[in-house]
Parts: structure tokens; C-alpha cells; sequence
């Protein structure tokens, strides 16, 4: 179990990434943590399961965002399957404002906790 939030990831853009007038743009933030460089292969890309999704957009934001980041919030075993339970939360933000936050449940045969200090 991961007792503290873990940056597992961050991404700074050169410019403002804009995501407005984008179709279904909403749809695509629960993905962009897939963008980031530094995280083990073995934990993106449909090795794990989604189970939620929750997206907390701020008032003020335009999604004009210039950093990203993922946290690691906790990390459980099932009792019968032998699977992980994964809870990240993903911050987009903007002159460290924060505009939004992605918070994602996933299913996985893998301990993030155990790969992410295995790789720092």
C-alpha cells in the first residue's frame, strides 16, 4: 500500500497546449497521462484495466495548460486475484495553477508501486 501521493511522471510543453474546439476534447484528458515520458512501458498502453474516471474541471480553465503531472495516490492488492487496484491522479496545469484533475482507478497484474522505485 502507498502510504504518500508519488510523482510518478511530469511533462512540461514548450508552449500552452490548448485542447479547446478539439471534438470531445473532455474525453481525451483521462488520456493524457499515456503522454508522459518516463513511465514504464509495462504500465501503459491496455495493460491495465480501467475501472473509473473522475474529472474535476476548475471554473477558470480553458484547457491552455503548460505542465502535466501523475501521482501514484495508493496502491492496493485483491484478495482473490492476485491484481492490483491503481489510483492516480493526474494534475494539468497552467503558471502552477491548477485548471484541472483527472483522478483514474485501473486494474492491474502489476505493482506500480514496485516498478515506479524499481526505475527512480
Amino acid at each position: 500500500m502507498v502510504s504518500k501521493m508519488i510523482l510518478i511522471a511530469q511533462k512540461s510543453l514548450p508552449r500552452h497546449f490548448k485542447l479547446e474546439g478539439q471534438k470531445n476534447f473532455l474525453s481525451l484528458l483521462p488520456q493524457l497521462w499515456q503522454e508522459l515520458e518516463g513511465i514504464p512501458y509495462s504500465l501503459k498502453n491496455g495493460e491495465n484495466w480501467l475501472l473509473s474516471e473522475e474529472i474535476i474541471r476548475y471554473p477558470s480553465s480553458n484547457y491552455s495548460f503548460d505542465k502535466l503531472k501523475l501521482y501514484l495516490l495508493s496502491e492496493h492488492i485483491t484478495r482473490h486475484s492476485k491484481k492490483y487496484i491503481i489510483n492516480l491522479s493526474l494534475e494539468i496545469t497552467s503558471n502552477t495553477k491548477l485548471l484541472a484533475q483527472i483522478n483514474l482507478s485501473l486494474l492491474s497484474e502489476d505493482s506500480w508501486n514496485e516498478i515506479i522505485q524499481k526505475n527512480q
